[in-house]
């Protein structure tokens, strides 16, 4: 019996191992793939803002003007994200997309596998692909802001102080709405010094350009930022607030609706302390704040849906025996959030269901009011796997 055991042991192994390698084999080409298509046959616009920021950033040019010349719509990060793509921005755009596409592509790949074990890592990477896909063809950040998002939560759960309020300070500085990342520090034991590490680290990231600008300079670029910003304010993009305009038929700001969201994510975890102890409850918490960075985010687009759906893949990886429901709310992301935008999606339906009511965001509102739901459950009602984090981080303080 036990030699049986054993082998059946092996045999599972064995399977996780190829799993694993075809999995990574499938991120590899795509980000190759992804590559040749947007710098060859192709040039990508999104691509081309980033790089003409960095330059524009040397020069003393505003970041934030149109530049129709170079590129169509406006670059719309900060200053700092300008400087740290500036090594990028010099080497030739076959090269230098390949390299971007592999550093979002390899940071969510890692990440995922610092929260959870390789076979649910496996499962994870494997959920997540044909968003991260979709967002590699489009030469955008968010793999990166996800993998950032999951490791500021590793990084605390293993105590490593800086590396995690880096991560957030970095996710932070390439887009605003990773903050969000910083509110793992409610499960850390020394908050004041989370807090200190974020607040330094990231007054570091916003003075950083003076490395090449001079500071009123550097001012004018922020103030820029500010109102381009404050003049995409009433975007609605994928989200709860644009579902609500659509039953309501009523212009209704963003800023009370985002708030109230805010105010329903962080309720459980703040009322519940008495459950900060259980890894399953930080996890569920990990994939709601996930959830909530794209279905809150005003300026969500269709490949913005990588962080919501790692989220999505973390909690389906992670559960131990589906249920039907579970089963129910997983294929219902898979179909009309997922495929909503692939080719599998026929065009007609495409253009009257999600482009025109912005549909997939419902599966995601759904899952993360499930998320909600869980984190208020008693502990006997969970259906996760009691595993411990992986192996740790072996950088980081």
């Amino acid at each position: 019996m036990i030699a049986d055991d054993a082998n059946v042991s092996h045999v599972a192994s064995a399977g996780t191992r190829r799993a694993e390698w075809f999995i990574a084999v499938a991120w590899v080409v795509a980000v190759v793939a992804a590559t040749l298509q947007q710098s060859v046959v192709r040039q990508n616009n999104n691509f081309l803002i980033f790089r003409a920021a960095s330059i524009h950033l040397l020069h003393g040019q505003d970041l934030y003007a149109a530049y129709p010349a170079l590129h169509f719509d406006f670059y719309k990060y900060s200053p700092t994200f300008a400087l740290l793509f500036l090594p990028l921005a010099v080497l030739p755009i076959v090269l230098s997309m390949l390299l971007w596409n592999a550093i979002n592509a390899g940071s969510l790949y890692f990440a995922l596998g610092t929260v959870l074990p390789r076979r649910a890592a496996a499962i994870a990477r494997a959920v997540a692909f044909l968003d991260m896909l979709g967002s590699l063809q489009n030469v955008q950040s968010n793999a990166l802001v996800a993998g950032l998002i999951i490791l500021t939560f590793a990084a605390y759960e293993r105590r490593h102080t800086v590396m995690g309020s880096l991560a957030a300070d970095v996710g932070t500085a390439i887009k605003l709405f990773p903050v969000a990342a910083v509110s793992f520090a409610i499960f850390h034991p020394r908050k004041l010094r989370v807090a200190l590490a974020v607040v330094f680290g990231m007054s570091l990231l916003v003075v950083l350009p003076l490395l090449v600008t001079p500071p009123a300079t550097l001012l004018s670029q922020y103030a820029s930022w500010r109102a381009i910003e404050a003049k995409d304010a009433m975007e609605r993009g994928f989200t709860v607030m644009q579902m609500v305009q659509l039953l309501l038929h009523r212009n209704l700001p963003n800023w009370p609706q985002q708030f109230m969201g805010t105010l329903l994510l962080v309720a459980p975890v703040l009322v519940r302390r008495s459950r900060w102890s259980e890894w399953m409850f930080r996890l569920t918490y990990l994939c709601s704040v996930l959830v909530f960075c794209v279905i809150f985010n005003h300026q969500s687009e269709s490949p913005t849906f990588v962080i919501a759906m790692t989220g999505a893949a973390i909690w389906f990886a992670s559960l131990s025996r589906p249920s039907r429901a579970e089963w129910g709310v997983f294929v219902f992301i898979v179909v009309c959030t997922m495929l909503a935008s692939s080719e599998a999606m026929p065009p007609a339906i495409q253009r009257a269901v999600f482009d025109r009511y912005h549909a997939k965001t419902i599966p995601c509102i759904v899952l993360w009011l499930v998320l909600q739901v869980q984190l208020w459950k008693p502990r006997n009602d969970w259906h996760w796997r009691p595993q411990p984090l992986p192996a740790p981080i072996r950088c980081g303080n």
